[in-house]
Formats: structure tokens, C-alpha cells, sequence
């Protein structure tokens, strides 16, 4: 699998009292192709948004739990990278609470 269609490494920083996204999530390609798109943005740039965006509705909807959001940022990270290119990477998130 990793092979083929690689990996990808989210890495989330959220507050430990509101689950509040503290800093720009990391983004880490393994084996995957980054290129333009042709409209400006990588896969790196619209994944951040993904990531940024599911942090968002966890911490409104109050989830606390961190496998929670693990489960809810691959979910998320992988629906995204199979629109857009087609293949199904391994996507690794990692979730810290400062």
C-alpha cells in the first residue's frame, strides 16, 4: 500500500480546554504526488484546509475525545486525496493537546 500510493502524516495541535486549533496543522507527504493542479493550489495547501476545517467542527460540536478526532481527520484527509487523485494513501493523524 505504501508503495503505491504512499503515505500521508497529519500532525494537529489543538487546546486541551476548548479543543481550539492552536497552530497550522503539518502536513507530511510520503510517496505522493504534490503537483500543481493547474488552479494555484497543492495537495499540501488543500489538505491543510481539510485538516483546519474538521478541527473546526470538532471543537463546535464539543468532541474532546483525541480518537475521535483522529478517526474524523483521516476519514476527512482520505475522502479528500481519493476525490482528487484517485488513490488511497495510508493517512497517519497525529493529534497533540497543549
Amino acid at each position: 500500500k505504501l508503495s503505491g500510493d504512499g503515505l500521508i502524516i497529519v500532525v494537529a495541535t489543538i487546546s486541551a480546554d476548548d479543543g481550539s486549533q492552536v497552530a497550522d496543522p503539518e502536513v507530511i507527504l510520503r510517496g505522493v504526488p504534490e503537483g500543481d493542479d493547474g488552479r494555484g493550489s497543492s495537495l499540501v495547501a488543500e489538505l491543510k484546509e481539510v485538516v483546519a476545517d474538521t478541527l473546526f467542527e470538532a471543537a463546535e460540536d464539543e468532541i474532546g475525545e483525541i480518537s475521535m478526532i483522529q478517526q474524523d481527520l483521516h476519514e476527512d484527509v482520505a475522502e479528500h486525496t481519493w476525490k482528487r487523485m484517485k488513490r488511497r494513501p495510508l493517512v497517519l493523524p497525529v493529534v497533540v493537546e497543549v
